[in-house]
């Protein structure tokens, strides 16, 4: 499974790239952040697992990647983005909280095991598991891997932001 680091790299990156390179009206980090701490959330049935566990031994498969791992999540987030599109920082702030949510959800089907999109209407599973669990050295590539994103998105944001004005 990717690391919770990976979950906030990657929706953060891209959000950045898009907005340095794509985006006609430019919106402040702030949203770049959000997306990046959008890219979390689907793992939060992992603590609703834990305070779970306290009162009953639930096994961890029912709860973890079962509502949370869903394409509602981003939906209903991307539909409140819709109704509030007239309020540019309410729009902004979905819509990056559902692309954060939505790369999560691609990651997990990508690199570890099996989500499904449409729980609970159908128990129909996709994964392509790329990185099934061997271990130490899964855990390790990892590692390096969350390592080589954090350093290359500083390297971008020194020579496309001049953050050593801030420093």
């Amino acid at each position: 499974m990717p690391n919770p680091a990976t979950h906030l790299l990657i929706p953060l990156i891209l959000a950045d790239i898009w907005r340095d390179y794509f985006a006609k009206r430019k919106f402040t980090l702030f949203y770049v952040l959000v997306a990046g701490l959008a890219g979390l959330f689907p793992d939060i049935d992992i603590l609703i697992y834990w305070v779970l566990n306290i009162f009953s031994k639930i096994p961890k498969e029912l709860v973890h990647r079962q509502f949370t791992h869903t394409i509602f999540i981003p939906l209903l987030f991307l539909v409140v983005a819709l109704l509030w599109r007239k309020n540019k920082k309410a729009l902004l702030f979905f819509s990056m909280a559902s692309f954060g949510i939505f790369t999560h959800l691609l990651l997990d089907v990508i690199f570890s095991g099996s989500i499904m999109p449409l729980y609970p209407f159908t128990s129909l599973a996709i994964g392509l598991n790329l990185l099934p669990r061997l271990g130490i050295e899964t855990t390790v590539f990892l590692a390096v891997f969350d390592g080589v994103l954090l350093t290359a998105w500083l390297i971008h944001e020194y020579v496309k932001h001049k953050i050593k004005d801030f420093i």
